[in-house]
């Protein structure tokens, strides 16, 4: 291993411990108000140490939702190898099946996803990892769109189902509901005995049958 790529390497598990410390102080609770200095308490840095390897507080939270978008698509490939010879619809639903395990195994990874996909993604620029965000989004269109496509021709999905109004749909969808289990939670169990869980699930279920050949 040549020098340059250890120390990008020491970089990049830095970067990584200090994401993990704010995974950890969202689990106690506390992630509305967490300050640098407590990132940096529950990291075991000093403070200096954080601003070395981030530009400040957004730039932290933006990485968290770049790493959720990895989480994401690691999770759709390992179950796109587990059947090959999936459907385009069965495919397309995989998006279903992952986002309410995000949302289960981790909550955190949904409330940045709600945060994030509401922002003008010019906001981006001045942190330094615009470029990667959007490659997140776009490598997530193309997802939709080939799945679409792969279930138009195979008969799984509707032969009347444009394809980019499609991936608008799921955008939307995505965009809509993680946004209502995170900021409507209350409501959802008061008034409709819903758990977060439960309204992500039956949504995403409900929804996909608009794509489902009949």
């Amino acid at each position: 291993m040549t020098k340059s790529i250890r120390k990008k390497k020491d970089i990049e598990n830095r970067r990584n411990e200090i994401l993990d410390a704010v995974e950890r102080i969202y689990e106690q609770g506390t992630f509305e108000t967490v300050t640098m200095d407590e990132i940096a308490k529950e990291a075991e840095f000093t403070k200096q140490t954080l601003y070395a390897y981030f530009k400040g507080k957004d730039e932290i939270m933006a990485s968290i939702y770049v790493r959720a978008a990895n989480k994401i698509n690691q999770m759709i490939k390992a179950k796109l190898d587990e059947k090959e010879s999936m459907t385009g619809y069965e495919k397309l639903d995989l998006m279903r099946i992952v986002f309410t395990e995000i949302a289960v195994k981790k909550p955190f990874y949904t409330k940045m996803m709600s945060i994030y996909q509401l922002k003008d993604l010019r906001e981006f620029k001045n942190l330094g990892i615009y470029d990667e965000i959007l490659a997140k989004n776009a490598n997530l269109s193309s997802y939709m769109s080939d799945c679409i496509s792969r279930g138009k021709l195979d008969g799984s999905i509707a032969s009347t189902v444009d394809v980019q109004s499609g991936v608008l749909f799921l955008k939307a969808l995505i965009l809509g509901t993680v946004s209502m289990v995170v900021y409507n939670e209350e409501y959802l169990r008061q008034e409709l005995d819903l758990t977060p869980f439960d309204s992500l699930r039956n949504i995403f279920e409900f929804s996909m049958r608009a794509f489902q050949s009949k």
